[in-house]
């Protein structure tokens, strides 16, 4: 865990020079979940409506950008919450990500469970990490 401090307060310190790292930081966990809860929606939406519907749900998340937006937001909000204090709050963002790539629940192939199977020891590796003392170092000595 010490190494991965490490590699945090560097990324720390380098993401704090980024201009508009600085100016996203007080909107991450937003930029996080409604990315994830989008994409959850997106998902939800296309399984409930009918067939006639798809041209609309086509037209507000692909000609509007709306999914691609919402794709990059998570990313972006992953890498400035893994920066902040909140990076607690980060393994339940990965797990609903990894939720999101099965929700279907129909058609599933090794591609899917291997996204999902990535996300979820991400999550669990965030998790110990953010239990551990060095989490609680960075806490207090950290730049946001």
């Amino acid at each position: 865990m010490r190494q991965f401090a490490a590699v945090i307060r560097e990324l720390r310190a380098w993401l704090y020079q980024v201009p508009f790292a600085r100016a996203l930081m007080p909107i991450h966990l937003h930029l996080l979940y409604m990315g994830v809860g989008v994409l959850l929606l997106k998902k939800l939406l296309y399984e409930s409506v009918s067939l006639s519907s798809y041209d609309t749900l086509h037209d507000f998340f692909y000609d509007f950008p709306l999914y691609l937006i919402a794709y990059y937001s998570f990313f972006v909000g992953f890498w400035l919450t893994l920066v902040s204090r909140d990076v607690r709050l980060l393994p339940f963002a990965m797990w609903a990500y990894a939720f999101m790539t099965l929700f279907p629940f129909k058609s599933l192939g090794l591609e899917a469970y291997v996204r999902a199977f990535i996300y979820i020891v991400a999550g669990l590796a965030l998790l110990r990490y953010s239990a551990s003392s060095y989490s609680s170092n960075e806490k207090r000595t950290g730049v946001y």
